[in-house]
This record gives structure tokens, sequence and C-alpha cells, in this order.
């Protein structure tokens, strides 16, 4: 198997690219751990049913009173994962604890304002307002490179 990397300013995304003569388990198999390990999905429930949500989709997650949430644009869905273990399980690129009791998107961040002593406010996509706990400042300065 070979590998390449070509960086190219045209791409304004990473974009993956298997090429074979046949389909073979062997491209079945990176291309399933490429899919997974890019397209991470949750099972979140509403209203009794279940639904497969894209990470991408999700602003940030949350407990509030004894449950775990997921929110998204548009929706609010619970989770049945306590916030260690989605922290543990999602991608540390894309979702960055910013409390006791929150973890935010790292692509839906929207704006920070750094002008409270000791804190940052953050500024979600879907007109959200979030605040990082002290504890984590200087990760969450560490993780955005400021």
């Amino acid at each position: 198997m070979k590998i390449k990397l070509f960086i190219n300013k045209k791409y304004l995304e990473p974009e993956i690219v298997i090429c074979n003569n046949e389909k073979n388990k062997e491209v079945e198999e990176i291309f399933n751990t490429v899919s997974q390990a890019f397209n991470e999905t949750l099972k979140c429930y509403k209203e009794g049913s279940i639904e497969i949500v894209s990470c991408d989709l999700i602003i940030r997650i949350y407990s509030e009173k004894q449950k775990v949430y997921a929110e998204t644009k548009t929706e609010k869905y619970i989770l049945h994962k306590r916030l260690y273990e989605l922290e543990e399980q999602l991608d540390n690129r894309r979702f960055v604890r910013i409390s006791n009791s929150e973890i935010v998107n790292i692509k839906k961040i929207k704006k920070l304002d750094t002008s409270l002593t000791g804190t940052i406010c953050m500024y979600l996509s879907g007109e959200k307002i979030t605040y990082v706990s002290r504890r984590y400042v200087s990760k969450i300065k560490k993780v955005l490179g400021i």
C-alpha cells in the first residue's frame, strides 16, 4: 500500500481518496476506518426515540439536573452517558471540556471574550453563550493557541 500526501492551496479542507484496481477487503477496511474516524456519531434520545446524530452538528454537550444533553442548532437531545465517558470517546481535536459540566465543539466557537477576569465567555453557533470555568481557562488557551 502506498500513502501520499499532497499539499495544495486549492483544497479548502482535507480530502482522502482511496485508489485501487478492485474493491476488496483491504479497501473496505481502509474506507470504514477513515469514515469512522471522521464521521463520528452519537446515539441521542428524544421523546422515546433514538436518533443517530453526527458529531459535526453538535454545538455543546452539558449536564443539567442529573441528565446529560447534546445540543445542536435546532434540537436538544438526552444522552445516556456521563460527561467523562463522552470526553474520552469524542475526538479531542474537535471537542474540548470547558467546565465540570460542559464540553463544546471547537468548530462551533464563533467568538471569545477574555475581558472578564479569570474566565472566558464563549459565543457559539446558534446564538449560544457559555463560560469557561477558571480551572479550564489555561487548557482552553492551549487548545485554541491563544
